[in-house]
């Protein structure tokens, strides 16, 4: 549990270490995360027996580039929220992406949808409307960018349970991060080329902390601690994440929601939660 408790901490970090970096775009920072990932999940993987034996796996190799597709899609679009939307915002509508789970996977992989899946649904609708206000936010204005950022990204990073859980039992979890970080990094380079290396030297150190503080060493954790506890007990501590986000938000960058913004945060959490122990009752 302290594992897990310790990687949700590092993911929601990455609030902090992307909005202290100063003239990147998202794009650009994911790229560099990803990148720093790499090396990290690079050397990782040397102690890895099954990393780099490719022909173990080729069967595998579909899924594990859809999956790769997926993060770099996901944290992409996640970097580029961050820039143009609030904390609390961004990483509530990332983590509603058990939801989607929980929708899709019928359909993927062929497994029983969890109870109460359209009541949970439900509340995460109605709280994503409170939270980002649709009615008060400028068509073309950078709010609305950071707002359907963050709502893609609960659909890429659903794709990304999904792809992980269809390779579940087939290639270990480092091999499935070493690729799925490996591909990030390329999905995202074309948008860092051009990137002056001022820039990157001025924001290194941040880059740095991104890609393993903040993405390497906690799914890391996340992996052995699902060693230990299983996955209903790690999604509920998960939860973690989005407290920190919403908390970050708040005390670190003054952005104080609305009263019907809290309520639409309570109402995500409570589709979350209820998502969650729907899945635990299956």
């Amino acid at each position: 549990m302290l594992l897990v408790v310790l990687g949700a901490l590092g993911f929601s970090s990455g609030i902090f270490f992307n909005r202290s970096i100063a003239a990147m775009t998202g794009p650009q920072i994911a790229f560099f995360r990803a990148l720093c990932g790499f090396i990290f999940f690079s050397l990782l993987a040397a102690r890895d027996p099954q990393a780099f034996h490719v022909r173990s796996y080729r069967s595998a190799i579909p899924w594990l580039i859809g999956l790769g597709v997926s993060v770099g899609a996901t944290a992409t679009l996640y970097m580029t929220s961050l820039r143009y939307t609030t904390a609390a915002t961004a990483v509530l509508l990332n983590n509603t992406a058990v939801i989607y789970v929980a929708l899709f996977s019928p359909w993927l992989l062929k497994e029983a949808r969890p109870r109460f899946t359209w009541v949970s649904l439900a509340l995460a609708l109605v709280g994503m409307a409170l939270i980002t206000d649709p009615a008060h936010i400028k068509v073309g204005s950078d709010s609305w960018v950071g707002v359907l950022t963050a709502l893609a990204t609960g659909v890429t990073y659903a794709f990304v349970m999904l792809f992980s859980r269809r390779l579940g039992g087939r290639v270990s979890g480092v091999t499935q991060s070493w690729w799925s970080i490996g591909i990030a990094a390329l999905v995202a380079a074309p948008f860092a080329v051009g990137t002056p290396w001022e820039l990157v030297r001025a924001n290194w150190y941040w880059l740095l902390a991104l890609g393993t503080l903040s993405l390497s060493i906690p799914y890391f954790l996340y992996f052995q601690g699902l060693k230990r506890l299983n996955a209903q007990v790690v999604s509920m501590i998960g939860l973690l994440e989005p407290v920190c986000g919403v908390l970050i938000g708040i005390f670190l960058f003054r952005e104080i929601p609305s009263a019907l913004g809290f309520v639409g945060i309570g109402l995500i959490f409570a589709s979350i939660v209820l998502i969650s122990r729907g899945n635990e009752d299956s």
